[in-house]
């Protein structure tokens, strides 16, 4: 093995014709682990989590339509299955017959569906403040969704907004989320591009559009049931609520599932002040030595 680093490479892949963009940190030859982004985030959201974990081998990806990453076709909906398949080709490109997933998020709600319906090819799942649920939407609304979705991809598109620059952006979603500005400055570093008159979103613009032929909660516990790797889900008690109504349910269904709560926002793993005690439960439940080869306090805090 190659001695860990803490600094990431960037990566990237073509998959059907399109370019994954993406980052790689840690030990090359060590535990395969990819790492997925939540909604509208980017891979940078794993800059100051990846150095605590320096025995895997972490891909983070962004997610097609998120930092880096080329946008779907024309007329093409963004929907877990299809992110699913982008991960799964990237991993026969990497050669990675199994690995391990730590997401966030819509990273996390995509990692357990992945876990289950590709039982043979997920290790270990690491849920952080989010999971496989319907986040309360009833049958008749997900048939509703449906409608809409189609909807929106045949309107026209509305321009992102532009800012002065992107200390400006980061503020502007530290005040409309509970990030902090050290937190959304990371993520908008990556999501962001320079236009005419300042900066703008990389982000495609239809993520934001109803998702289609959504999973009911029948389907998901049949689904998750099918899991064999082990999940840890860490729920921010601070953080989004959108899932955790179904975390019995999930339990429920799901054959090797632990649930930590820990304090902190839903950006936990970012969060100067949180990502420790985050990294701290994923090295425990990843069975990693108690000191990590290289100390993450030794780090010179700048995010790569």
């Amino acid at each position: 093995m190659s001695s860990a680093v803490h600094k990431s490479d960037a990566i990237e892949f073509e998959i059907f014709g399109r370019r994954v963009a993406g980052k790689r940190w840690g030990t090359v030859g060590g535990h395969p682990t990819f790492a997925l982004h939540g909604w509208l985030d980017n891979a940078n959201s794993f800059d100051r989590l990846a150095p605590f974990l320096a025995e895997l081998d972490i891909v983070a990806l962004d997610f097609a339509g998120h930092g880096e990453s080329d946008h779907r076709p024309p007329g093409v909906h963004y929907h877990s299955l299809t992110d699913i398949q982008d991960v799964i080709a990237v991993a026969d490109q990497l050669g990675w017959k199994t690995f391990g997933l730590i997401g966030h998020s819509m990273g996390a709600a995509i990692s357990s569906e992945l876990a289950a319906t590709f039982p043979e090819r997920v290790i270990s799942a690491v849920l952080i403040d989010g999971l496989l649920a319907t986040g309360g939407v009833t049958q008749t609304e997900l048939l509703e969704q449906n409608r809409s979705a189609v909807e929106k991809m045949l309107a026209a598109k509305r321009a992102p907004k532009k800012y002065a620059n992107v200390e400006d952006m980061a503020r502007r979603v530290s005040q409309a989320t509970d990030q902090t500005f050290e937190a959304a400055i990371v993520l908008v570093s990556r999501g962001s591009k320079l236009v005419d008159g300042g900066v703008t979103w990389r982000t495609d613009p239809r993520i934001r559009f109803p998702t289609p032929l959504r999973y009911t909660r029948k389907h998901i516990d049949l689904l998750l049931a099918q899991t064999t790797a082990p999940g840890l889900l860490i729920v921010a008690e601070q953080g989004d609520n959108w899932y955790q109504g179904e975390i019995d349910d999930a339990r429920q269904a799901h054959p090797n599932l632990t649930v930590y709560r820990m304090q902190g926002p839903h950006h936990v793993h970012l969060e100067p002040a949180y990502v420790a005690g985050v990294a701290a439960e994923i090295r425990k439940f990843l069975q990693l030595d108690d000191v990590p080869p290289s100390d993450p306090m030794e780090w010179d805090g700048q995010i790569s």
